[in-house]
């Protein structure tokens, strides 16, 4: 999102130049909003990872202006999120809007006494409390997620059934580089690391003369582990996230053990990470480098794996060039292994543990809880996933949503499409400060379609890229979800991930003491000199981290998980 100077600039010159379409029609209605007197609220969202800060400009925040007169003024988020939440919280100075992206961050600001109750305000919050879809959501939250206070605090975001093929974790690699290396059948973990190798030595540099490696990982989403190395996990159909970072929750076989167990998915993750380095395939950087340093590396060309079926940077846009390339198409394609269950999130019912609250020190409590209301409103949401009507979608004589050509060219080229509005910006702008809405993507409106275009009928036609149309050939499918289905390599996850209870006081000291020696011991196993020294780090981590108190963490969380599968039935 285009914050500050760089986006009043873009404004200026949309309005100056007069854009022709849907942005001339909504220029006769600029000035529609109404007369009362304008508001900034702040707000830290820390769903959304960004260090952009400032007030919110372009199309949707224009729509916002429009009808409450209210601007928002982003806090950056970044590096360290937790650690500003918590200067935040032992100031007592939280700021208007609060987006909290775990349940253990929502029970510090719950338990300091700074977040307003919502249901006191159920007049002013028709949105929320008038929403069907949002009732059970609302409902589990006063009872498990209130501080036992029965009151609701914190407001889930992404209500709704997940779809068919939007997997988040999914092994991508660089397919021209895998093409020209033969694009070898790869039956486990282990063996992209030969494939990765072979295709470094085919493609050592990019056309801009720049090193390409195998593999490059960040820490600053690093927790209690080495998340990014952790997330390995979700390929084998196993929660290192969400149950807790220090567990192996399988959702297959519903069962949750410690990351220290010596056959565990973690170490055989690192071990995966500590044989890449070993073979110089590894970026030096990845200790030490920034999430948006790495994605800039991405977008580049410059890493051959990756592990998020989004993390592609640029590279994978129509803009760079690359997928639908004629001559040769490229980008990062999903190329599962054999042995794989690739973790599918469960449908959100009661939404996932990210969650938006108004601090109970906020000035304009009033204009903040017409915010809220507004973000949660199931048209505005539409609003905010599709842009307005008439300039990406229109609506068909049958009543059926569609994007337009010109939409999809804005969709398409998102590195350089402006919104044919007078304040511009790109149609991810809608989305992208929050991470988050109210209903998933996929949720089907009254309408009988879907609040997202990406989910429409005529959204699901044959777009592939020329690249994505060669893995679809090679995989003998339409879809990578149907190839996973087909070949019973699918891990549907419980509900139950996003019930579990924040722990005591007691047991959280024992989490952040254990969390501190596994972070920092996995990264050292990671660049250990050598096998020997690789299995001595581990039995040290293991021994230290025992010494705190793993053994209870561990039962703690297998009784937890246990009485989350039983919450579960009575929501699923």
């Amino acid at each position: 999102m285009l914050r500050g100077n760089r986006r009043k600039i873009i404004a200026m010159v949309l309005t100056m130049t007069m854009l022709s379409g849907c942005g001339a029609a909504n220029q006769t209605n600029e000035v529609s909003h109404n007369v009362e007197e304008d508001v900034i609220l702040s707000a830290f969202i820390q769903q959304s990872v960004s260090s952009d800060s400032g007030i919110w400009y372009g199309w949707a925040a224009q729509k916002l202006y429009e009808d409450t007169n209210i601007k928002v003024d982003f806090y950056a988020t970044g590096t360290q999120v937790e650690q500003k939440l918590k200067q935040y919280i032992a100031a007592g100075t939280l700021p208007d809007i609060i987006g909290f992206k775990d349940l253990d961050q929502a029970q510090m600001a719950m338990d300091a006494g700074l977040l307003l109750p919502l249901d006191d305000y159920k007049e002013q919050l028709p949105a929320i409390f008038e929403t069907k879809e949002y009732q059970k959501a609302i409902a589990y939250t006063q009872e498990y997620a209130s501080d036992d206070t029965g009151k609701l605090y914190i407001m889930p975001t992404s209500i709704g059934p997940v779809s068919s093929n939007a997997y988040n974790w999914m092994p991508l690699l660089q397919w021209d580089a895998y093409k020209k290396v033969g694009s070898p059948g790869i039956e486990t973990l282990e063996d992209y690391l030969d494939v990765v190798e072979k295709m470094v030595k085919a493609k050592p540099l990019t056309d801009q003369g720049e090193e390409v490696y195998g593999f490059s990982l960040f820490s600053d989403w690093d927790k209690y582990s080495a998340l990014e190395i952790a997330a390995l996990s979700f390929f084998y159909g196993i929660d290192t996230e969400y149950v807790s970072p220090l567990m192996e929750t399988d959702v297959v076989n519903n069962e949750t053990n410690s990351i220290l167990r010596d056959n565990s998915i973690y170490k055989r993750a690192l071990k995966f990470y500590f044989s890449a380095n070993q073979r110089g395939l590894l970026d030096p950087d990845s200790r030490t480098q920034s999430y948006s340093n790495l994605e800039k590396k991405y977008s580049e060309g410059r890493i051959m794996f990756s592990w998020f079926s989004w993390l592609t940077g640029t590279y994978n846009d129509i803009s760079s060039g690359y997928v639908n390339n004629e001559k040769q198409p490229d980008g990062y394609m999903n190329i599962p292994a054999d042995d794989m269950k690739i973790y599918e999130a469960p449908d959100q019912t009661i939404g996932r543990n990210w969650y938006f609250a108004i601090s109970k020190n906020c000035k304009y409590i009033d204009k903040a809880l017409e915010f809220v209301n507004w973000i949660y409103d199931p048209e505005v949401e539409q609003y905010l996933y599709n842009g307005p009507e008439g300039c990406v979608w229109e609506l068909g004589s049958d009543g059926e949503p569609k994007v337009t050509q010109e939409g999809w060219d804005i969709i398409d080229h998102k590195t350089e499409d402006i919104m044919p509005l007078s304040e511009g910006g790109s149609l991810q702008d809608g989305i992208y400060p929050f991470n988050a809405l109210g209903f998933q993507a996929s949720t089907v409106m009254e309408d009988g379609y879907t609040i997202s275009y990406r989910y429409w009928p005529s959204s699901r036609g044959p777009r592939d890229t020329l690249a994505q149309k060669e893995v679809n050939e090679m995989l003998g499918t339409g879809t990578i979800a149907e190839y996973l289905y087909e070949n019973d390599m699918v891990a549907k996850s419980s509900m139950a991930v996003n019930m579990i209870p924040t722990a005591s006081d007691e047991m959280k000291s024992k989490i952040g003491a254990i969390g501190e020696v596994v972070r920092d011991i996995s990264w050292k196993m990671v660049y250990a000199e050598d096998e020997k020294q690789f299995e001595e780090l581990w039995d040290d981590m293991v021994t230290k981290a025992q010494s705190l108190g793993m053994d209870q963490v561990e039962a703690y969380y297998r009784e937890a998980w246990e009485a989350a599968l039983e919450k579960a039935s009575a929501y699923e």
